[in-house]
């Protein structure tokens, strides 16, 4: 995707998200290892924060199996208020996926499932998924089920990750999720991630063509966002036309780079 002029730029100014420059040469640097490390770390977070949710969703469509059991090696129980269960890990717990988890997080609702009006939150107590250390919270919303797909609304407020590096980045979303179902499972991602990177530098990362991730493959095969990091010029983040790799092209202008995900 190209970027837009300066005009464009400018438009954003009244927003609120970014200064307009009268050097419009700008919007030809080059990409750089910075570019495309501070794009690889917001797609790391919003997988790491995509996971819980993707548990929640399992656990609370299966309750009255999990509940009081053990699941591969986390413990499912009911808490002493009504519409909550604890999902807790035993330390280093190798889910069927591979992932490892360890920590405890929170699920509470209310509504009835699979209406619009069921509305879950999740919070961490020191929650790591492959040592990646979550905070903050997450609201998932707006169910919207269809014959064979459903939708739904993912917010994280006040996030935060630890990364196995130990840098981390503040981190939140508004995100629509688009589940189908057929031969292949298909999510479709759309919206818009705000935060601070690991260097300090606040960013905001706005999905233009959704992200789709497929069932069989780790990382997005399609699917593009524009991001800006605090005193740099915009720059697209795309994932390809449907490969399974782990790597995106980051362009800015004429200028492109390719870079693998984490």
């Amino acid at each position: 995707m190209n970027i837009k002029g300066k005009v464009w730029f400018c438009a954003l100014l009244l927003a609120g998200f970014w200064a307009c420059s009268d050097d419009s040469e700008n919007v030809n640097e080059e990409i750089t290892a910075e570019d495309t490390n501070n794009a690889s770390s917001i797609d790391e977070a919003n997988i790491v924060f995509m996971d819980p949710v993707n548990l929640s969703n399992e656990i609370i469509s299966d309750e009255e199996v999990m509940n009081g059991r053990i699941q591969q090696c986390f413990t499912v129980s009911e808490t002493q208020t009504e519409n909550q269960l604890l999902v807790t890990f035993e330390s280093s717990c190798e889910g069927v996926d591979g992932k490892v988890r360890s920590g405890s997080f929170l699920i509470e609702w209310s509504g009835a499932l699979e209406t619009n009006d069921f509305v879950y939150t999740v919070s961490f107590d020191g929650y790591k998924v492959d040592n990646h250390e979550l905070d903050g919270s997450i609201t998932v919303s707006d169910f919207t089920y269809l014959e064979s797909s459903f939708s739904y609304n993912v917010v994280v407020n006040d996030g935060k990750v630890i990364f196995p590096d130990g840098k981390e980045i503040t981190y939140e979303q508004d995100l629509n999720y688009n589940v189908k179902y057929g031969e292949v499972f298909e999510l479709r991602v759309t919206g818009l991630i705000t935060g601070i990177g690991k260097e300090g530098i606040s960013y905001v990362a706005n999905i233009k063509e959704p992200i789709l991730v497929v069932s069989g493959c780790e990382y997005a095969v399609s699917g593009t966002f524009d991001a800006t990091f605090s005193g740099r010029p915009m720059f697209t983040v795309n994932y390809g036309e449907g490969e399974c790799d782990n790597k995106a092209i980051a362009s800015r202008g004429e200028h492109s780079l390719t870079f693998e995900l984490d």
